[in-house]
């Protein structure tokens, strides 16, 4: 495993779940006495098996509770049609998978309204929940993703923090535009779009309808003929994990478990790309996501880009730009 040690933040390793609260306590959990505390998780689509369990998020809270705060779970409805994709119907799927009242010993909160927060000079809509927070766990099951090139803490604000309008302007903000004077037909960008949006043969063809906004034909591109409406969707999705977190004290849980090729939002992940290794957790996105590439990249060089087609890396460096420290010391417990 690497650690980079320059003016680092402290990353805490383990491969033991009962380790985490002393690596929150480490990460001075104890500032969260008295304060309402979000614990922003996926709980998880429908049919997916890899999410995470309730019982790491249960002990997540208790580590809260400990602490003197006051502790809640939390995500936001989704932009795809599907249960998930309104208030009740995702408390019934988080319910199903046992994210209750009961069984978390906390409220369980699932968001569909936010408050409008400019990052960047992009206007986003926070969940009110989360933008009502002083502090936040983020609890982030680590996974590839099929537009993002991987799954971690950046990205599970990014998306899961902000209301469906603001999910769709990222991913509308990476549409491609075309300029027909650099383009050679050759047809790379149809190959790479994930749902088939893009046509080529004597001119080049795009359904928007279909278009997802996740940027992959404009990074294939090699002729410079295809470049994004306003942003890639990493520098969309660092963005708004910085609008999540302004003001607020934070710390980050990864779980690097049951790592599959697609996000925790496919209801059929197809396979396990990486050996479970353990949980990473500290007081920085950027630090605990650069953190868990290189331990994935140590185990599996490069896993995430040969199975998603993205490379991961720049959604870390993104957030670096925006103010956040990617360096790291790693500390095993």
């Amino acid at each position: 495993m690497s650690a980079r040690k320059d003016n680092g933040t402290m990353v805490y390793f383990t491969e033991d779940r009962e380790q985490i609260g002393k690596a929150l306590a480490l990460c001075n959990i104890a500032a969260f006495a008295g304060q309402m505390v979000a614990v922003k998780l996926h709980m998880g689509e429908p049919g997916n098996p890899y999410i995470v369990k309730p019982e790491l998020a249960r002990s997540i809270v208790d580590s809260v509770r400990g602490a003197g705060g006051v502790p809640f779970l939390l995500d936001s409805v989704v932009a795809y049609a599907g249960e998930r994709s309104y208030r009740r119907g995702y408390e019934k799927v988080a319910q199903r998978h046992g994210f209750t009242h009961e069984a978390m010993g906390c409220e369980v909160i699932i968001a569909d309204e936010g408050v409008r927060v400019v990052e960047a000079g992009v206007a986003l809509e926070v969940v009110t929940p989360m933008y009502d927070s002083q502090c936040m766990v983020v609890l982030s099951h680590v996974k590839g993703h099929i537009q993002a090139g991987f799954g971690g803490a950046i990205k599970n604000l990014g998306m899961g923090g902000v209301t469906k309008a603001s999910k769709n302007l990222i991913h509308h903000n990476a549409e491609p535009v075309h300029n027909p004077d650099e383009c050679t037909l050759c047809g790379i960008c149809a190959e790479a779009c994930p749902m088939g949006a893009i046509s080529v043969d004597d001119e080049w063809h795009i359904d928007r309808d279909c278009c997802p906004g996740c940027g992959k034909c404009v990074l294939s591109c090699n002729t410079g003929a295809l470049t994004f409406k306003v942003m890639s969707l990493n520098e969309g999705l660092a963005i708004s994990a910085r609008a999540c977190t302004a003001g607020k004290t934070a710390l980050y849980v990864n779980s690097l478990h049951n790592i599959a090729d697609v996000c925790d939002c496919d209801p059929n992940p197809r396979q396990i790309i990486c050996p479970d290794i353990g949980y990473l957790i500290g007081a920085d996105a950027a630090a605990v996501d650069a953190a868990t590439l290189d331990i994935i990249d140590a185990v599996r060089p490069g896993v995430f880009k040969q199975s998603t087609g993205v490379d991961p890396r720049p959604q870390v460096s993104h957030a670096v730009a925006l103010g956040m420290n990617d360096h790291y010391s790693l500390q095993r417990l």
